[in-house]
């Protein structure tokens, strides 16, 4: 069974000894998910005023959820303190590095983990730690890719992409010190709630957009957009996280194996056949296919394994059809079909072109009182965007857009 919270762990027991459905599962933890904070219900409690269990099996699934609950806290303290082990080494795990207090450890990936932790200079802020795992570190291919990241980063300075510090390397221990965000991304929220809103999903696909025309103007490919790499803030904004697949733009003796790195549900058909001239427009796919999972709660082209969905990637058209069946506007089914066909000359050939392209359609929407799913956070997406890249449309003396709303077209396959 996949650890989790106890909300998660209840509802997969429940789903187990079938007496409810995977479906049935879901849309309880979207309910309990969103509550409002002043009238909060217990897991138990939605699921029993649903009618899909008794009182009595209720009982029962929370004491068995509670049971596995604290067995896999207790699971994830001894991970935590090897893993740490494993990486720090016999360094100081206080201050493995010098100049940096480790606090907690946020997160472990493939190659590297991340701390929290507190600059020891006076007034030093809570950062980000990255260090590379020792194994990694001894890699050649891995250490230049990590190494490349952290210039990258510490290079680059946008509102929406995370903010590299430092980077550098001390003993054995490669490191990238950077901007320590409160929030979750994306991925996590998909996985809690199951989808977001039109209007949600727009915005976040807007600011990531602004993202990537600041890359192509420094003359590089994020080449890993994906929800799991969108940090939500609490104040609504998000910020795009790992450039470990950025590479420049165009050059053509990047090898394939290099090129084909990435997750290959959101992989453009081009980076799937391994091509190395890849440009803006293999990142505009990924973020199509990153917006159509954010608002279907599902990825585009899913398969048995990599090979397989990545076949699907160069292969299979996108199925128009479920997107027309879920009530989203017309507009949002055009975007995701130009940003994601698979001939590249057809999709948007610049993220400043989409850019333009959606937020001309939501003036559109304002000025015919559309109303996807939340008016007032359409006007505040609006008002945020105004000025950034791409033109929004000459506006007439009351403030009201003057550009005619253009009716999507589907594009030629």
């Amino acid at each position: 069974m996949a650890h989790g919270s106890f909300e998660q762990i209840f509802l997969a027991l429940a789903v187990r000894n079938k007496l409810m459905t995977s479906e049935a599962a879901q849309a309880c933890l979207r309910e309990f998910g969103s509550q409002p904070p002043e009238d909060m219900h217990g897991i138990d409690e939605i699921v029993m005023a649903r009618g899909l269990v008794t009182e009595e099996q209720g009982a029962a699934l929370a004491s068995a959820a509670k049971k596995l609950t604290s067995a896999t806290k207790t699971e994830r303290v001894s991970s935590n303190t090897t893993t740490t082990r494993r990486v720090l080494g016999n360094a100081n795990p206080k201050e493995p590095i010098p100049g940096y207090q480790i606090i907690a450890k946020l997160g472990t990936g493939g190659t590297s983990t991340v701390f929290l932790a507190q600059e020891t200079k006076p007034g030093g802020r809570k950062i980000a730690l990255k260090i590379l795992h020792p194994s990694k570190a001894a890699d050649p291919r891995a250490l230049k890719r990590f190494q490349r990241e952290a210039e990258l980063l510490v290079s680059l300075d946008h509102a929406s992409l995370v903010k590299g510090y430092a980077h550098g390397q001390h003993g054995p221990l490669v490191y990238l010190a950077m901007e320590y965000l409160e929030g979750e991304t994306a991925l996590d929220q998909l996985d809690r709630n199951g989808g977001f809103t039109e209007t949600r999903a727009v915005e976040i696909a807007l600011q990531t957009a602004e993202v990537l025309a600041y890359l192509q103007g420094r003359g590089f490919v994020h080449c890993d957009i994906k929800p799991g790499n969108i940090m939500l803030l609490k104040d609504g904004r998000s910020k795009l996280l790992d450039l470990g697949f950025a590479k420049p733009v165009g050059k053509g003796a990047a090898a394939a194996s290099e090129t084909t790195s990435g997750t290959v549900q959101y992989m453009s058909p081009e980076q799937a056949r391994g091509q190395a001239d890849l440009d803006a427009r293999a990142d505009i796919y990924s973020l199509g296919a990153t917006l159509y999972h954010m608002v279907m709660g599902r990825v585009p082209f899913a398969g048995g394994d990599s090979l397989e969905v990545m076949a699907k990637q160069v292969m299979e058209a996108l199925n128009s059809t479920e997107i027309k069946n879920r009530r989203f506007s017309k507009h949002l089914h055009y975007f995701i079909e130009r940003m994601m066909t698979k001939d590249k000359a057809l999709r948007y050939q610049t993220p400043g072109e989409l850019i333009e392209d959606i937020k001309t359609q939501m003036e559109g929407f304002s000025s015919l009182e559309y109303k996807p799913d939340e008016r007032p956070t359409t006007t505040r997406i609006l008002q945020g965007l105004r000025g950034s890249a791409g033109a929004s449309g000459p506006v007439d003396g009351g403030g009201n857009s003057t550009r005619r709303l253009r009716p999507p077209q589907r594009p030629a396959r």
